[in-house]
């Protein structure tokens, strides 16, 4: 839930914004990285909302329907740096896609607060790197050509991801 949290909040810093708005939007933008549905979105800006971190207004649309306008609040802004800052991947199987989330999403913080965040993402990713080398010499499984080539191209893209920090 923290990526989908992380996503809404750097929206809302950028735009006020409908659900459509919003799941349009990481789309758009973050549409390599990231597929969302309404349905993730509603619990998620749900819980923001009570917890304080955004407000909504509620606006008659050009259809006549009736329309929440999303906002983020100063408290979800700070939310937002403090997700960054503690950056921790939840699922290990979408750390590379999460870490470059973060780091779309990164412009938000201050220079102090970036050099914390980057500092901390190089934490992750070379977590990550140690633990892909240890699968390629893991004694108890014998990994094919294919399966070994995987590893290393995920092992050049955590290179990657670092240099960029």
């Amino acid at each position: 839930m923290n990526m989908t949290q992380i996503v809404i909040l750097y929206i809302l810093t950028k735009y006020n914004a409908t659900i459509y708005r919003l799941r349009k939007i990481s789309e758009e933008f973050l549409f390599a990285y990231l597929k969302t549905s309404t349905g993730t979105f509603v619990p998620v800006l749900n819980k923001l909302e009570k917890d304080g971190f955004v407000k909504h207004n509620e606006k008659m649309s050009d259809g006549g329907l009736l329309s929440k306008i999303y906002e983020i609040t100063p408290e979800g802004k700070k939310y937002l740096a403090k997700l960054l800052l503690e950056f921790q991947s939840s699922n290990p199987y979408h750390i590379l896609n999460e870490v470059k989330i973060a780091l779309y999403c990164s412009d938000i913080l201050s220079l102090s607060e970036l050099i914390q965040f980057k500092e901390n993402i190089l934490n992750v990713l070379e977590l990550y790197k140690v633990k892909l080398e240890k699968g390629l010499e893991n004694q108890y499984v014998e990994l094919n050509e294919l399966q070994k080539n995987t590893v290393k191209v995920t092992l050049e893209e955590v290179e990657n991801l670092k240099k960029l920090l």
